[in-house]
This record gives C-alpha cells, structure tokens and sequence, in this order.
C-alpha cells in the first residue's frame, strides 16, 4: 500500500503536505521498503527528517533539562569552550545562527544569573558572554547527565556507525554552505 501511495500521487504534493506524525509514518516506512525509494525521494526525507529530529530532540531535552532550554545550554557550552569570552557573533557562527539570535538566548541567560553580558574591550560596539558562577555550576551538573544522555541517545548506534554518521554530517554541514552559496547566487541573478 506505501509503495501504491508513493507511485500514485506526486512526490512534490504528498512532500509538501505532509504531517508531523506522518513523516515519521513514511521514515519508518522507508526504513522498510529502502529499495523501492528513489534517490530523490530519500533526498527529501533526510531534508525533513532533519527538522523532524532536531525538534524531537529539544522537545525531550527542555521537557527534563531544569531552569533552562537546550538552546541556552548550547550557548553556555559553546561560550565555555573559548579561552577568554567570546563575543556574541563569534558564539553565533560557531552554532551556525545570528548574533541577533544569540544575543535572545544570552540575555535569558542574564536574566537568569547564569551569564554577564559585557562590551568587548577590544571592540565596544561587541557583546561578550561571561559566564557566572551559577552558569559554571549549571555547566558542571550537566556534565553528569551528560554521558547518560550519549549513552542514551546512540545506544541503536556501533562504534562503526558513530565514526560514520559523524563523517557524514561533516559533508551535509558542507552541503549547507553548498547550498547558502546557491541561493546568494540565485538572489544575485534575480531568480529569487
């Protein structure tokens, strides 16, 4: 029946109107019909699937993490990791969104106590994020969830298979470039 449904109507119409709950429907019944899925096809299911993970993902992650979002606890993660407190946009382009976007996520974090926004001080128009006491401590909890939540989230997973899909989200985070390229080129050109 999947497969008379995947040949009667096309990909574009049953792509775009779409559900939730019935994307993960047709990936589960991709799962099970691989060879009868084209190349086109299985594109557009790892495009979507992609959202449908990543909102999954911090749906099960806000629901338990405490007194902050997965988001912000990206950003505290992300800021911890330079030597010396990185400015907003520095933070932005290493979690591959926008200084404005950042700047939201931090100033909750301010607000919380978690983090102190400060200009640079080698550049006073610059935002850096501080982290706090209190935003060090957070940091530290999580660390002993940390590993239950890898364990968790990659038990389906071999050693061989991490060290693969690692590999390839390297070439699809390079796709992504690919294709910002792609679409500066088309806005230039006057086809968007």
């Amino acid at each position: 029946m999947a497969h008379h449904l995947h040949s009667s109507l096309s990909i574009e119409k049953w792509y775009y109107t779409l559900t939730y709950s019935n994307l993960l429907l047709i990936i589960f019944i991709a799962g099970n019909m691989e060879e009868d899925i084209d190349l086109l096809w299985k594109k557009k299911l790892i495009f979507s699937g992609v959202f449908v993970l990543e909102n999954k993902l911090h749906t099960v992650l806000d629901r338990y993490l405490e007194d902050i979002t997965s988001k912000q606890w990206l950003v505290l993660v992300v800021a911890s990791s330079f030597s010396t407190p990185p400015d907003l946009s520095k933070v932005g382009k290493a979690l591959g969104c926008s200084r404005q976007n950042i700047k939201k996520l931090a100033m909750a974090l301010e607000k919380e106590g978690m983090v102190r926004l400060k200009e640079s001080e080698s550049d006073g128009r610059s935002l850096c994020i501080h982290l706090t006491d209190k935003g060090k401590t957070v940091l530290q909890n999580s660390k002993d969830l940390e590993e239950k939540v890898y364990n968790a989230l990659f038990k389906e997973f071999s050693r061989e298979e991490i060290s693969h899909y690692y590999s390839l989200s390297k070439k699809f985070n390079k796709g992504i470039g690919y294709l910002e390229k792609c679409f500066h080129d088309l806005k230039e050109k006057g086809e968007m």
